[in-house]
């Protein structure tokens, strides 16, 4: 069986709006290391889905250096 995951980054935008004035909710830092996209993909993989894609509308150059 085949499947495909989609992420949406920028739900809850309004929540954080010093952080997420220049970068998207999803590329916000945790830890230090990690970026909070990290943790559905690392949850998506370790379920089997390997096909997966992150919806974005605004602000995402950083997301895609990450």
């Amino acid at each position: 069986m085949s499947t495909a995951g989609l992420i949406f980054s920028n739900l809850n935008r309004g929540n954080l709006p010093e952080l997420t004035r220049r970068r998207i909710l999803s590329s916000v830092p945790f830890g230090c290391r990690y970026r909070l996209v990290d943790f559905p993909l690392s949850n998506m993989v370790n379920a089997g889905i390997t096909n997966v894609g992150i919806l974005t509308d605004y602000n995402y150059k950083s997301l895609t250096d990450h």
